[in-house]
């Protein structure tokens, strides 16, 4: 029997089903943990076709997921699907695209898993600009039971592979005394001077930290009036890397910077880590040649992962940490880069439809070769097993 066949058969005959998701999503851009349309919307067409559905899973009220279990073994399959906006500028991430897709591919598997054996488990995930939902849901045990997940993301080429950074962003402040700055300067302590000489040894290390990492920041409080010496300012800072230890080394070295700066201008210094930390993403290999392959079937040019393409962060990067798993792209228009209005114009018409039809097709095709072949498998969780071998952990914040 011709399981592909059937799946992108059955990705035809719904695809006005996914168009209306996803342009419902579209027309109604909603931001971090908000995604209450997008929400109900991707619920409610799961469980229209069959899946055992449940809404706000880990603590989040607007994750949902829809579970299909044949009555054979076999791997636990994710496939995740998101669905908040860029703040200000719409679904120009073509976030809308990717639940269609989600529960196109997720449908598609359903319609002959039980002959293969295993379970589907279709995930909404809320919050990926920058909430980290998907952070809170892995450390809430939302994807305990995968042995494996998917997703595809709107973009201008179609990739398999990814690069991302490791990112932590940091919130640090100094205070110090208040005093009028004309008349009694030596009454005060200024929070202002180790902020100013941070950010000159920030600068003094970017040589040396070359390549391998970032610190990037901005003064976000230097005072209240010029007349008085001030006793709080503050700085953000991200700090990012390609390697989470990298990234952890120089969050450290940035903190002993500021602690060596507060004990040399007699301040005090605090900081706090502003929201979850999103780790460098390490798709699994296995998946990749298996995903490249049935998107060539489909008529695809599969295009190598560029740093011209632009480089984020992604909070899938800390699921890849996980389990093995994967976050490959699925061209919508050539060209045009993410967070544009221009791209975001063009996730709400028919070349948006397309990439929804291909990334359903191509996520269901992948997901038949693993459910068809055990020993695909085991080469999988065998090259999860070598990436955590050969990456160590990146450590801990000190």
């Amino acid at each position: 029997m011709d399981y592909k066949k059937i799946a992108q058969d059955r990705v035809e005959t719904i695809m006005p089903d996914l168009i209306v998701l996803s342009d419902t999503i579209w027309k109604n851009p909603e931001y971090n943990f908000k995604e209450y349309i997008a929400c109900e919307a991707f619920s409610n067409l799961l469980k229209k076709f069959g899946f055992t559905v449940t809404v706000g899973i880990a603590g989040l009220e607007t994750a949902c997921k829809g579970t299909y279990a044949s009555k054979k073994p076999g791997p636990h399959i994710g496939i995740f699907g998101e669905y908040d906006a860029v703040p200000g500028m719409g679904h120009s991430c073509g976030h809308n695209l990717m639940a269609a897709m989600a529960v196109g591919a997720g449908e598609a598997i359903k319609s002959v898993i039980d002959e293969l054996g295993g379970t589907i488990t279709v995930f909404g995930t809320p919050a990926e600009e920058g909430g980290g939902g998907k952070v809170i849901m892995l450390n809430n045990g939302a994807f305990d039971d995968l042995d494996l997940a998917m997703i595809l993301h709107s973009a201008n080429e179609t990739v398999v592979n990814d690069i991302s950074y490791s990112k932590t962003d940091v919130i640090v402040n100094f205070y110090g005394k208040k005093s009028h700055a004309a008349t009694w300067p030596e009454e005060g302590i200024s929070a202002l001077t180790p902020v100013l000489e941070l950010f000159n040894l920030i600068n003094a290390a970017r040589l040396e930290i070359a390549d391998r990492g970032k610190i990037l920041g901005i003064i976000t409080k230097g005072g209240d009036d010029p007349i008085f010496i001030p006793d709080h300012c503050q700085a953000k800072f991200t700090v990012r890397s390609f390697s989470m230890k990298y990234k952890i080394e120089l969050f450290n070295r940035l903190i002993k910077m500021c602690e060596s700066l507060a004990k040399i201008t007699k301040t005090k210094f605090e900081y706090e880590i502003d929201g979850y930390p999103y780790e460098d993403i390490r798709n699994n290999p296995i998946l990749e040649n298996i995903l490249a392959k049935n998107f060539e079937v489909l008529g695809e040019k599969v295009m190598p992962r560029r740093k011209e393409l632009g480089i984020g962060t992604t909070d899938v990067g800390n699921v890849t940490h996980k389990i093995p798993a994967l976050q490959s792209y699925v061209q919508v228009v050539p060209e045009l880069r993410g967070h544009t209005i221009e791209f975001q114009e063009a996730c709400g018409g028919p070349k948006g439809h397309r990439a929804i039809k291909i990334g359903a097709k191509a996520m269901a095709m992948t997901a038949i070769d693993i459910l068809s072949d055990k020993k695909i498998m085991d080469e999988i969780k065998k090259a999860f097993e070598e990436m955590k071998k050969k990456y160590e952990w990146g450590g801990d914040y000190d």
